[in-house]
């Protein structure tokens, strides 16, 4: 007997095995397939991304703080005095450039202003 089918109608060979299983489950593979292919190819565009995109550094203590907001929209409650940017063309008040030069001494730069939390208030009383 030349044929690798026995008389119970099993292949015997490996690769007729393997043929045979993914005839039976050539749809599941073309899925799995095509899944495995997506992820791939998001994790390199992801890649790609992150290596062209240049990286935001993380604030150290020199660097100015800036402004934020709680989730509730109310402005959080500075804890320290700091300076602060100030979007493009807009310059801090005469008060704010007085009230930094009397603690620091120095002139406040142009675009930053000086924040000072109020000691006497309360963190809710700021804001209203």
């Amino acid at each position: 007997m030349t044929d690798s089918t026995p008389e119970d109608g099993e292949p015997t060979s490996f690769a007729e095995k393997t043929k045979n299983l993914f005839r039976k489950h050539r749809g599941k593979f073309l899925a799995v397939g095509g899944a495995v292919g997506s992820v791939a190819l998001i994790a390199v565009v992801v890649i790609a991304r992150n290596a062209v995109e240049p990286s935001v550094p993380e604030a150290t203590e020199d660097q100015e703080q800036t402004s934020a907001t709680e989730p509730t929209g109310e402005p959080r409650q500075s804890p320290a005095p700091h300076l602060r940017k100030l979007a493009e063309g807009q310059n801090a008040s005469e008060e704010k450039k007085a009230q930094y030069k009397a603690e620091t001494g120095a002139d406040l730069a142009p675009g930053t202003t000086w924040v000072h939390p109020p000691e006497d208030e309360e963190p809710g009383e700021a804001a209203a």
